[in-house]
């Protein structure tokens, strides 16, 4: 029987240098934190508070 050269499921895979996955998540984090930011920023300068005011 000829052995693979395919590695299996329990070989890690070889370290990078710059993982493109975690620059993306790293851009991600930064987008959501951003938008976050300028939502408060403009629910604070629309309503005057950042949370509604309560009432019925």
């Amino acid at each position: 029987m000829a052995k693979s050269d395919v590695p299996g499921p329990s070989s890690s895979r070889p370290r990078a240098d710059n993982d493109i996955y975690t620059a993306l998540m790293v851009v991600a984090f930064l987008f959501v934190l951003v938008a976050t930011v300028y939502v408060g920023y403009r629910a604070t300068t629309l309503f005057g508070s950042l949370l509604p005011p309560g009432g019925g």
